[in-house]
């Protein structure tokens, strides 16, 4: 299974350059603030000189006045009002540098309002980062986003702050928080932030990061494509068994995800002898899709043809497998057989053998409560599934938390869940 949308996530978005929501803060705060402003003698002098100096565009007299009031300033309001004309000094002149120091200098001074600072953090943080001080951009965003309700942005550019400084767990996890954030505001962190943290976590393979993210991006972003490549992903980083894998394909095929000849290709190959009426259906639908071709001499057909021949004798071995396994001294056999009954779709059989199989025990209970909710999910036994893959630990854990996800948004998929769960018939007696 090839990871066909990587080269897209990985691409999606670098954010150094954000658009910050008032690439001014000073200019909007020393407006609202002025007329509380109790400035020296001094320093009026020396402000309403460089003032004056910044009006006629005089750059040099205006830098030597605000900085003979920087310093002359003594007092909070001082500093504060000394700062923010350095402010409109350094962007007139297109000086990040001394637009940092403008801003961490009314900071500093203590006068900017609480609920302005979050953006005047951010602002400080992406000039530091604009002139590649991620280091101090790194601290300065990460301060705006602690004292609360920062904008998105600053989230964005504090993770690549974080990646570019070698910590990339960090960024990861400012994206996981930034996503959190959103949906508490009753909103969607944007698709490109999820995809630009994906690839950072691809990248320095950090498991448990790509399970948290890629499950937000699909209850914010449910499309086959996203499901795809987040399965993808899951099973790249885990370095999933084989018995994973095929239960990966599984959860795909429900959603509809599959996609190309790789998929289906690599999905029956890992069918045709065991389970033969999943092998033929898979096939079927892969050539009705266009995705795979009968071609005489093609290995295609020849697994549709082993599946298909072997189908009429499997299918007869079942009720007699299914007998055997309610009088078995383990649970294995009907594990078995109930992965048969699975591979023809027939859900409520499978899901009676599976707890027989639990019943009986010397079974691996994760694997066989994946099996028993996904047979569940299918039939339409959303509670019973939830219950089944509630009970799994260990590395299959993050697939039956997929399927829970899927569960809670089943708008993708040729299994969605029917509005009314049908009732689980009762399991026969061991």
């Amino acid at each position: 299974m090839k990871l066909v949308s990587m080269v897209a996530l990985g691409a999606a978005l670098a954010f150094g350059g954000v658009a910050v929501l008032d690439a001014n803060p000073a200019a909007a705060a020393k407006k609202e603030k002025a007329p509380s402003f109790n400035i020296s003698k001094d320093v009026r002098a020396s402000v309403s000189a460089a003032q004056q100096a910044v009006q006629k565009k005089d750059w040099a007299e205006a830098q030597t006045k605000i900085d003979e009031a920087l310093a002359a300033a003594s007092t909070p309001d001082d500093k504060y009002v000394a700062y923010s004309v350095l402010y409109d000094i350094a962007t007139g002149t297109s000086d990040q540098a001394k637009q940092s120091q403008a801003i961490e200098g009314m900071l500093a001074s203590g006068r900017v309002e609480a609920a302005k600072q979050p953006q005047f953090y951010l602002v400080a943080g992406n000039l530091a980062y604009q002139t590649k001080d991620y280091k101090r951009a790194e601290a300065l965003l990460d301060q705006s986003i602690k004292l609360g309700g920062a904008p998105v942005e600053a989230y964005a550019l504090a993770a690549e702050s974080k990646e570019n400084n070698g910590n990339s767990a960090g960024a990861v996890n400012v994206l996981i928080q930034a996503a959190a954030a959103e949906k508490a505001a009753g909103k969607k962190l944007p698709s490109d932030y999820y995809g630009r943290g994906i690839a950072i976590g691809y990248k320095a393979k950090l498991a448990p990061q790509i399970l948290e993210l890629t499950q937000a991006w699909l209850r914010d972003y449910p499309t086959a494509d996203n499901w795809r490549d987040s399965l993808t992903i899951y099973r790249d980083v885990n370095h999933v068994d084989a018995d994973q894998e095929l239960d990966i394909y599984r959860l795909m095929r429900t959603i509809g995800a599959l996609k190309g000849e790789s998929d289906y290709y690599t999905y029956a190959q890992q069918l045709y002898l065991k389970y033969p009426g999943e092998a033929k259906a898979v096939i079927d639908e892969g050539v009705a899709k266009g995705y795979m071709t009968l071609t005489a001499s093609g290995n295609t057909k020849m697994m549709l043809d082993t599946a298909t021949k072997r189908i009429p004798a499997d299918k007869a071995d079942l009720a007699g497998a299914s007998a055997a396994a309610a009088k078995s001294a383990t649970g294995k056999s009907a594990f078995v057989t109930a992965d048969s009954y699975l591979g023809y779709g027939e859900w409520q059989k499978a899901a009676d053998l599976y707890r027989i199989a639990l019943q009986k025990g010397g079974v691996d209970t994760n694997v066989v409560n994946t099996h028993l909710g996904m047979v569940l999910a299918r039939a339409g036994d959303t509670a019973g599934a939830r219950e089944a893959f509630a009970q799994i630990t260990g590395p299959r854990a993050g697939l039956a938390k997929y399927w829970q996800v899927w569960l809670d948004h089943p708008s993708l998929g040729a299994a969605a869940a029917p509005a009314a769960a049908a009732a689980p018939a009762p399991a026969p007696a061991s």
